[in-house]
């Protein structure tokens, strides 16, 4: 399976979606599945859309996940219209006590993103410990990271 998402990062923090599911909270980077016939940037832009409500700009790919059986592909993105918040995509109405759980947009203080159990995880622990996270995904952005997460 191929996912994509977007390392957002603002004056707010990182925007992040906040699962809660199973009665457990955490948090995962916006984005979903490569639906047939897009590339993984055009799902990235897509799924912010429709997880955030903003309208991107893809700059560039920073990091490839390896997640058991996917493949995730994550890009750093510029907004350029819509509303945070204002996601309207399926996901987005469902409550907590459903089999998929709740799905809420927000904004992670940088210092947060490991407490706040940010996933994936690998790529929250390294924007944490950046100096400056904008530093380090300028660098992903000329190289990406590439992570192997396991199962």
């Amino acid at each position: 399976m191929i996912r994509a998402g977007v390392v957002l990062l603002s004056e707010h923090g990182i925007a992040a979606i906040e699962r809660v599911r199973g009665g457990r909270m955490y948090h995962v980077l916006p984005g979903g599945q490569v639906e047939d016939g897009e590339s993984p940037a055009e799902a990235a832009r897509r799924e912010v859309q429709e997880e955030l409500g903003l309208l991107v700009k893809i700059r560039a790919a920073v990091a490839v996940v390896h997640f058991g059986d996917s493949t995730q592909h994550y890009f750093v993105a510029d907004v350029i219209g819509g509303e945070f918040g204002t996601g309207d995509g399926p996901e987005m109405a469902s409550s907590a006590d459903s089999e998929r759980g709740s799905y809420r947009a927000v904004w992670m203080p940088v210092t947060d993103l490991v407490a706040g159990d940010l996933r994936p995880r690998p790529v929250a622990a390294a924007l944490e410990g950046a100096p400056d996270p904008w530093w380090l995904l300028e660098g992903w952005m000329e190289t990406p990271v590439v992570i192997d997460e396991g199962v």
